[in-house]
């Protein structure tokens, strides 16, 4: 028991590396796994990672990584949001800069069918499959992504929302990756603690929430609460469509995210006209949305009518004019940048 997920995701792979006597992890491009500096690289961290295998998600070759390199891997971490962006990196305040079209893979079936795969390898290989549900933990189902998906890891991470309104962090797995002791060599200790690890007040809330959870009433809001989000992203779409303006939104259960469906290098100015609209939102980390199991229907609305006036005035101001193909967007901010960094050096 932890205070955060991320100091969840680093228990649960020092725990695999330490259990498993192996040195390498994978982590699959673009997914967000905290902010710990040995899973999170590129802008945001500057230490260079030579311990994490990098690998493309739904990707053949990737699975042929894990099984050529399983006696290296201890274990091989998944973000199932990654089912809205497969091998993309989520809406960012950095990522949105770039001038790629987003999109998502068709309502999970496909990201579904390569995650059985993923299991499959790892199972053969004898390399631990980890799920970070930090996120989509009793989100997209009472059972979150596992449920949702089919999938069963071996490591499973939750925070959130099994907390019931505190500060948690989870790490669920087998003894036989669960273990902070070396039977053979005494010494060899796994060392994981916290000052505040399972509190008494936050596990006291988690029995609750959990009870909750595994109500027969509790399967009826979900089931809702899914129904709800798909009939908004179909409504919300319509109209985007019929005033041609150049995004859409789409979902997995309650978590929604925000697409555009032409090239532009002043989308992540989005997020500051919804602020105006009365939607604050945080890019930082996995960069999707969420709507809660308590939302009514007049929420969902006054959600919609804030995401199209935003659109709407975005559109109006000017800052999706143009016909710019992405390639030529890519190549003027490729030498913008090469300019700024000489500039800035040659200023030295």
């Amino acid at each position: 028991f932890h205070m955060s997920g991320t100091e969840a995701v680093m228990c649960a792979i020092r725990l695999c590396r330490f259990n498993t006597r192996r040195k390498l992890i994978v982590q699959f491009a673009g997914a967000y796994h905290g902010w710990w500096d040995g899973v999170q690289p590129g802008p945001g961290s500057e230490r260079a990672n030579s311990d994490v295998l990098y690998l493309k998600d739904m990707h053949p070759t990737a699975l042929k990584c894990i099984a050529a390199r399983s006696d290296e891997i201890a274990c091989v971490c998944v973000s199932p949001l990654q089912g809205l962006n497969p091998g993309s990196p989520p809406p960012s305040d950095l990522v949105l800069l770039d001038a790629k079209v987003r999109k998502t893979a068709e309502k999970g079936n496909a990201y579904k069918k390569w995650l059985h795969t993923l299991q499959q390898v790892c199972q053969k290989n004898d390399v631990p499959l980890l799920f970070d549900e930090v996120y989509t933990g009793f989100r997209m189902a009472p059972g979150g992504a596992q449920e949702y998906y089919g999938v069963n890891a071996d490591v499973v991470v939750y925070g959130k929302t099994l907390g019931g309104g505190l500060a948690n962090g989870v790490v669920c797995g087998p003894s036989r990756l669960m273990k902070r002791f070396d039977e053979t060599r005494p010494l060899r200790v796994a060392y994981v603690i916290g000052t505040f690890s399972a509190a008494p007040l936050t596990l006291a809330c988690m029995a609750e929430f959990l009870d909750w959870v595994s109500r027969p009433e509790t399967q009826q809001k979900y089931a809702l609460a899914t129904s709800r989000t798909d009939a908004w992203v179909h409504s919300v779409n319509k109209v985007l469509a019929e005033e041609s303006l150049p995004m859409r939104v789409d979902n997995l259960t309650t978590v929604w995210t925000v697409l555009f469906t032409q090239p532009g290098r002043y989308h992540w100015m989005f997020q500051y006209y919804l602020r105006a609209e009365g939607l604050s939102l945080s890019w930082v980390g996995t960069g999707r949305c969420l709507f809660s199991l308590d939302f009514s229907e007049e929420d969902y609305e006054k959600v919609k009518q804030a995401l199209l006036r935003a659109a709407r005035q975005m559109k109006q101001d000017g800052w999706w004019d143009g016909d710019a193909s992405a390639s030529d967007i890519s190549k003027i901010i490729g030498k913008e940048m090469a300019w700024q960094m000489v500039a800035q050096r040659l200023a030295r």
